[in-house]
């Protein structure tokens, strides 16, 4: 376990030294968080409001949303991807520690770090500086309980990318899965247009999957769209998700670990 917290220490550190392009990822991400909230203030304006989530709390889950955006696993780690290519893979096998916690601790890193810088700065500025009609509005009660959820789903994501990682050795290049995979986690998270928009029979079977646990869970959580009762069985769905993806991935690297030949020297 020791070893473990300082590789995630030491990954997180390399993470950290993109900061500007962090900080640029702030501005971004606040253009698209406007963006989106002007389309549905339009939507709830023009009188179509059947969908079990308030103006309000549209505009406030777009927000942490776009706060939170990069904790999705948009690929898996990169660097492996290239070790596979050159070889070098061999000393990453080589190494004493399992091979799943070293990787789970750069996927948590990876994570994590952009959440350091851009999270704060644009949530202060969606608390403070936005309209009263685009301004963040957060359940204070359901506080704890939001951010232990939006602390599994990093955990869920993690896991997701360690398994994205450890496709890498059945395919020459990670370019295709890191592609498709993370469009649909996506959309499947709510991360395009909220689940509280879909039809009731598409929400539950949408929920249900692994993405949700990631993004849309801790966030109708954080937005006053549950109780404590709902938020505790979301937070149940995803601890299992967890548990479920980590066996999965543990499994992944293991049978690639069995099949990985280096050739030359």
């Amino acid at each position: 376990m020791k070893a473990f917290f300082a590789m995630v220490k030491t990954a997180l550190r390399q993470q950290m030294q993109y900061r500007s392009a962090m900080l640029a990822g702030v501005f971004t991400q606040l253009v698209f968080g406007l963006i989106y909230i002007m389309v549905f203030l339009a939507f709830y304006r023009g009188g179509n409001t059947d969908s079990g989530m308030t103006a309000a709390q549209a505009v406030s889950y777009v927000w942490i949303s776009q706060a939170t955006y990069r904790m999705m696993p948009w690929s898996g780690i990169r660097e492996i991807d290239a070790m596979m290519r050159d070889g070098r893979i061999a000393f990453e096998l080589a190494r004493p520690q399992d091979i799943y916690g070293l990787w789970f601790a750069r996927s948590m890193a990876m994570r994590t770090a952009p959440l350091l810088l851009n999270t704060p700065v644009l949530l202060t500025i969606a608390l403070t500086l936005m309209p009263k009609d685009m301004r963040l509005v957060l359940d204070v009660p359901m506080l704890p309980l939001g951010v232990l959820s939006l602390t599994l789903g990093m955990l869920v994501s993690a896991a997701m990318t360690t398994i994205l990682t450890g496709t890498y050795f059945w395919t020459i290049s990670g370019a295709g899965i890191n592609k498709f995979l993370p469009m649909i986690g996506s959309f499947c998270a709510g991360n395009i247009l909220p689940l509280a928009f879909f039809p009731e029979a598409v929400q539950m079977v949408m929920r249900a999957l692994p993405f949700a646990s990631m993004l849309d869970a801790p966030l109708r959580i954080l937005v006053g769209m549950t109780d404590a009762r709902q938020a505790l069985y979301v937070i149940a769905l995803q601890a299992m998700w967890l548990v479920l993806l980590t066996v999965i991935g543990k499994c992944v690297l293991r049978a690639g670990v069995r099949k990985c030949m280096v050739q030359g020297g």
